[in-house]
This record gives C-alpha cells, sequence and structure tokens, in this order.
C-alpha cells in the first residue's frame, strides 16, 4: 500500500509558487487513478503536513481546483474527487486534443464534411487570402468519452496545405499534429473571441440537444510563431457542456 507521503508530494526546485505545485500534484493523482471519482482527499491540515507548508497555502489550492471543477468542497463533510461532467477548455492547451488529454478525458472527433471551397470575405481577411481564394473547411463534432462537446468548423489555405482535403484521418487526430507531422507546420499562437449564443436546430442535432439552448460562440485564429495565419475556425459549446478557465500570472517586477 502506498503511504500519503509518498503521494502527496511536490518538488520545490520547481520555481512555481508552491500552490501552484500542490494543484498540479493532486491534478496528476486525479489523472493516474491514484484518487479515485467521488475519494476523499485529506484535510487541509494533513495535507499542509504532508507538503510541509502552511495551511492557507493548501487551501488556496484546493479551492483553485474546486474552481476547475477536479473536486468538491461539501460543508461539514469533507473535499472529494468530483466527477469531469464539464469540459474544460483552457487557452493555455491550444488544441481541443491537448485540451482534453490534460485533464484526463479522451478525445475524438466524427467527421461531417471535408471539402474545398471559395474563401468568402471574413475567411479570406483572417487568412489574409484573396476573395475567392480555394480553402479546405473542415467540419467536426468533438467529442470527449464519446460525448459531443462542440461543433467545430476550420478554414485553412489550400495552397498552403495541398492535399489537406483528403485527410480523412482527422476523425482521429489533432488537426494541429497533422500539420506539424505533414507540413512541418506549428502552432504557437492563438487568438479567441467568445460570445454567448442559442443554439440552432442543425448545431443542436449534431450536439444531441435541444435547438435554443444556451452555448458559447468561439472563434479563433491560429498563427506559427513567425506570425503567419495558419487556421481560422469557429466552434459552438453546449453552456451546460463547457467551462473556460482563464489563469493569468504577473512576473514579480514592477510595471
Amino acid at each position: 500500500m502506498t503511504e500519503p507521503k509518498d503521494l502527496f508530494k511536490i518538488n520545490r526546485q520547481v520555481k512555481n509558487p508552491l500552490y501552484d505545485l500542490i494543484e498540479q500534484n493532486l491534478r496528476e493523482l486525479i489523472l493516474s487513478g491514484q484518487l479515485n471519482l467521488g475519494e476523499a482527499v485529506p484535510s487541509e491540515w494533513e495535507l499542509a503536513n504532508l507538503y510541509g507548508v502552511s495551511r492557507l497555502t493548501v487551501r488556496n489550492a484546493l479551492d483553485n481546483l474546486t474552481r476547475q471543477g477536479w473536486l468538491i468542497r461539501r460543508h461539514g463533510v469533507g473535499t472529494f474527487v468530483a466527477h469531469p461532467n464539464i469540459t474544460e477548455i483552457s487557452p493555455n492547451k491550444l488544441s481541443f486534443t491537448e485540451q482534453m488529454r490534460a485533464i484526463g478525458r479522451k478525445p475524438s472527433s466524427r467527421l461531417v464534411s471535408l471539402r474545398v471551397l471559395a474563401a468568402e470575405a471574413e475567411v479570406a481577411m483572417m487568412l489574409k487570402l484573396e476573395l475567392g481564394d480555394p480553402v479546405v473547411e473542415i467540419v467536426r463534432v468533438r467529442l470527449a468519452d464519446d460525448e459531443p462537446v462542440l461543433l467545430e468548423t476550420s478554414y485553412l489555405s489550400q495552397k498552403r496545405f495541398p492535399g489537406l482535403e483528403n485527410a480523412t484521418e482527422l476523425t482521429s487526430s489533432s488537426l494541429y499534429e497533422w500539420l506539424c507531422t505533414h507540413y512541418q507546420t506549428k502552432v504557437t499562437v492563438m487568438d479567441q473571441t467568445l460570445e454567448p449564443v442559442l443554439l440552432n436546430e442543425n448545431q443542436a442535432q449534431y450536439l444531441e440537444t435541444q435547438s435554443g439552448a444556451p452555448a458559447m460562440l468561439s472563434k479563433v485564429q491560429a498563427y506559427s510563431n513567425g506570425g503567419e495565419p495558419i487556421e481560422f475556425s469557429w466552434s459552438v459549446t453546449c453552456g451546460d457542456q463547457c467551462r473556460f478557465y482563464f489563469s493569468f500570472r504577473r512576473g514579480e517586477e514592477c510595471s
């Protein structure tokens, strides 16, 4: 039987805040199955002793993990591993596949359509193409543990990525991994805008929910490290299936 001191430990050589290291450790224990669904985690006092930190530091870590959906706190009872029924979209992970893997869910895709068409005004502007230039349109339902999470439509330059319109393997592969492997193109920068919307009948059908349900519309511009536009996409996510989590840290220097 593994001793608690061998599970609940952090590497103090890493120059991150202590509460951040505790969060990472607890996430790893959940993802590895060493902390199971519904299992109680040790109390704040116990964790403080195990990690060798203050109770306040432990509380900050537990509060953050609760907000992110990893834990659930029951007043007067304790803190427990939460059911991962909400897909967390975090901007520090650029692709849907990375995001799902990071929270221990199995990503997959259902290909709706894959075709070449003429770029309309918004697509041409976002990809810095001429109006009517050929673009590859990829429409996919993205799934987590085989449950539909979002409906995504992506556009890429057909001249920049010849043959992409034949990449039916995208049902099981990450688009960004595919671009890196087959075109030596890596997405490193992503601009994202969010807007609340209501699902239309077509979108609701793909997401297996009701028409008119609240949803989040996300538009993404993806770039290479040199600033070259790679992809323009938009996606809709059911409001009860997604939490957007943003985490920003400022350096210690005054500015």
